[in-house]
């Protein structure tokens, strides 16, 4: 994990970019922490950190109000990460489903979500092993919201997640029932 941004927020937060690897994530702290604080991972649509840092730091700041950290990252095939034919062709799919008002087959929910997942869920576990590391940020560890395939398959997978808070609107592959 490689620090690239440094600054304080109006409230306090101490607000870090990052890269681990060729992955970007930000890392919020809160403003007082006198011993290591628990850490909340914050889930987000594949829209890209850019699009959705308003709602982030919105959600991060609450955080760190009632002392925990926060932490996300880029998710695969978005921002400013390398697309893939397969998720593109899925997104253009999915697109002409609804644009059409059919209904969204399993075929397409799976060719959006299933590749997402399998690549979001072992970056996310190494961002967790570099988090985890970093002497300000302990546990326990939550996960919240985002594509909620993410967080089931993480809440399945990751023994460190101690809490998952599943919100808002995305679809999810049967398999993942």
């Amino acid at each position: 994990m490689r620090f690239t941004t440094e600054q304080r927020l109006d409230d306090g937060v101490l607000e870090r970019e990052f890269t681990l690897g060729e992955i970007p994530g930000i890392l919020w702290t809160p403003a007082s922490a006198s011993a290591p604080v628990p850490l909340i991972l914050l889930g987000h649509p594949p829209l890209g950190l850019r699009k959705m840092y308003p709602r982030l730091v919105a959600r991060a700041r609450r955080a760190a109000a009632d002392g925990f950290a926060a932490a996300t990252i880029e998710l695969p095939g978005s921002g400013d990460r390398p697309r893939w034919a397969a998720a593109e062709q899925a997104r253009a799919d999915l697109r002409r489903a609804l644009e059409a008002g059919e209904p969204v087959s399993d075929e397409i929910v799976d060719a959006l979500v299933l590749p997402l997942v399998d690549r979001a869920v072992p970056e996310t576990q190494a961002a967790l092993d570099a988090l985890l590391s970093l002497p300000e940020i302990g546990g326990p560890v939550g996960y919240s919201g985002g594509v909620i395939s993410v967080g089931i398959r993480l809440a399945v997978v990751e023994p460190r997640i101690a809490a998952a808070g599943l919100f808002a609107g995305s679809l999810v592959p049967r398999t993942m029932f």
